[in-house]
This record gives C-alpha cells, structure tokens and sequence, in this order.
C-alpha cells in the first residue's frame, strides 16, 4: 500500500509539473542573438517544464508589431526609447529598464581589411559597398550614421551605403560578400559562428561619435499574468545574465 501511495504521489508531481508547463515569447533586437539564447538556456535549466521563443529583428519593428497587437510577453529593444513609447501608449506595464549599453565596430571579412587603420579602410579602393542596418528603424543603424555624420564622411560614402533591415542582416551582408564592409554590433562580431574564419577582427568605434546605445526592455500587457514572463524579466537584473551580456560585448552596471 505505501509503494502504491508513493507511486501515486510521484504521478501526481509529474502531472502538476507538466499542468503548469509555460510558453512565452519575445521580440528581441537583433544584436540579442547569441547572448539571449545563452541566458535563456540558463534559465531553462531550473525551469526545464517551460518554453521560451525569440523572434530577432528590427527594434522599430518589435515596437509597430507590439502595437499592432503581436502575442509577445517580453520586448527587448536596441534602445529605450521604443520601450518608453509603448509604456506611455499602455502596450507595455513597466517603464524601460536598463540591461546594457551596446557598441558598435567597424568589421569585415575582406583580407585587406587592416583594424589598426580604423576609418581610413572606408577610402581604400576595395570598399564599393558599405553596410549599415536602416536608420530609420534600427538603433545601430542610427548610430552608424551618426558616427559617419561626426566623422564628416556620411555625405562622400552615402552612395555606398547598404541597408540592412536589421542588424543581423547587415552582418549577413558582409558576411556573404554582398558588401565588403560595415558597422555592426560588437556582440555579433565577438558571437563564434560570426567571429571565425577568414580575418575576424573588428575596429571598435568610440563611443563618443554618437549618441549612447541605451538598451531597454519591458513586459507586454499582454504578459500581464504570466508568472514565468516575469520571472524571466527579473532573472534579466541577475549576476548569470549580466556575465553572458558582458561576453558578448554590452556594457552593464
């Protein structure tokens, strides 16, 4: 009788760990890729019931799909203004958190690309197309152009100048040859699968050339009564998360 009790009584746990198993989802920015899948990988590790999706792409994107009503739990933005905009409009619940500062470097896998010479690669004759992400729409992209407007270059190079629709993709640009040059978010540049190969070095570009990549996110409305939203919010803030953002280049307090 007491095995069976226990029997039972392990059945049950399992019935309620399955019962209470959750899924979220969240639109990250593209610069997120790799760190975001390492600190949701630990996460899962002491909530192994539950799920967590990511759909990367465009800030600017994340926050038109959010207010067109898009099921996201969590929104994290290459900025904190997009944050900001959506909690004053009532799509989010918490005002824009900090969780890091990001930057930008000059990258490219072109064997004459030289690091040392920073800018100067962009007058070498071997440069035809330069990538950025869209300004418009893209917080990198906005800082690419503010760093080449600083420089007094924007205006010469514009007619080189490749779109990206988000950072990822202008990375993928350069990747694939389809421009020989670019600005992309360090934490991509430093991510293994970008990083190796054929002249993986980077220029990282001073921070003073533009405004500061402040990095928010909140909690949808949504989310409002997902626990397992804002425990993943939280653990954001953690000692774990903040050491894999730091690898991957951002800067945190």
């Amino acid at each position: 009788m007491r095995v069976k009790k226990i029997a039972a009584l392990l059945l049950s746990l399992c019935f309620t760990n399955t019962l209470y198993a959750d899924t979220i989802t969240l639109f990250a920015a593209s610069d997120l890729r790799f760190a975001l899948d390492e600190v949701k990988e630990v996460f899962l590790k002491t909530n192994p019931n539950n799920k967590i999706e990511t759909i990367y792409g465009s800030s600017g994107k994340g926050m038109h799909q959010i207010e067109n009503g898009a099921p996201y739990h969590l929104f994290f933005s290459a900025n904190e203004d997009f944050v900001e905009k959506l909690y004053k409009k009532g799509f989010v619940i918490e005002p824009s958190k900090l969780y890091a500062q990001g930057r930008v470097v000059l990258w490219s896998k072109n064997k004459n690309f030289n690091s040392k010479k920073g800018f100067e690669n962009l007058k070498e004759p071997w440069v035809k197309k330069i990538a950025i992400a869209n300004p418009s729409h893209a917080p990198y992209g906005e800082k690419a152009k503010q760093t080449l407007l600083s420089l007094k270059m924007y205006e010469n190079l514009e007619s080189k100048l490749v779109l990206g629709e988000n950072i990822s993709q202008t990375t993928q640009f350069i990747e694939s040859g389809a421009a020989d040059i670019g600005v992309i978010a360090l934490s991509l540049a430093l991510a293994p699968s970008i990083s190796k190969g054929s002249n993986p070095d980077y220029f990282l570009i001073d921070s003073k050339l533009h405004k500061p990549l402040l990095q928010g996110y909140s909690i949808t409305k949504y989310a409002a009564q997902s626990l397992l939203a804002r425990e993943f919010y939280d653990f954001i803030g953690s000692s774990e998360a903040k050491e894999i953002l730091k690898k991957y280049g951002f800067e945190v307090k």
